[in-house]
């Protein structure tokens, strides 16, 4: 159950990591599109500019760090369930970790999506299935963890 449960997490932060590292690379591909005709010193001048640059760099460092959370939650996992001769110290260790990203995620994420999304656009809603794939990749990380937490305090 527990491979299982690992499995379902990593398919789960895959598709996290799939879609944000996808969001990533069009936010910096539209970024560069945007100001390719403009003038090195008339961007540098513009106050408008500036607010524009700041606000698309807020925005995909805020997707960054969803990303990095999301790949280092699916690596983690990925050794907890193919590492057959790991030491349980190790595995402790992993879940811990587990259970420490399965918290910060959705703290992360509700910081984000509540406060600093909506700063720069309007307030953010995410369809229903959006919101279970958010949901289950966070509840996902935490399950493993805890599990080979209590397992190897047994």
């Amino acid at each position: 159950m527990l491979w299982i449960l690992e499995l379902l997490s990593m398919a789960a932060n895959l598709v996290l990591a799939c879609f944000t590292g996808s969001a990533l690379i069009m936010g910096v591909v539209f970024f560069l599109i945007g100001f390719q005709g403009a003038r090195l010193s008339t961007l540098a001048k513009g106050k408008q500019t500036r607010t524009d640059v700041l606000k698309i760099c807020s925005t995909l460092g805020i997707v960054f760090v969803i990303f990095l959370i999301s790949f280092e939650s699916l690596r983690m996992t990925g050794q907890l369930a193919f590492s057959s001769g790991m030491a349980p110290e190790t595995a402790r260790r992993l879940g811990m970790r587990l259970v420490v990203l399965g918290v910060v995620q959705p703290a992360w994420l509700f910081i984000s999506l509540k406060w600093l999304l909506p700063l720069v656009f309007d307030p953010i809603d995410l369809s229903p299935r959006r919101k279970m794939v958010v949901v289950s990749a966070t509840v996902l990380n935490l399950l493993p963890g805890l599990l080979v937490v209590q397992d190897i305090g047994v």
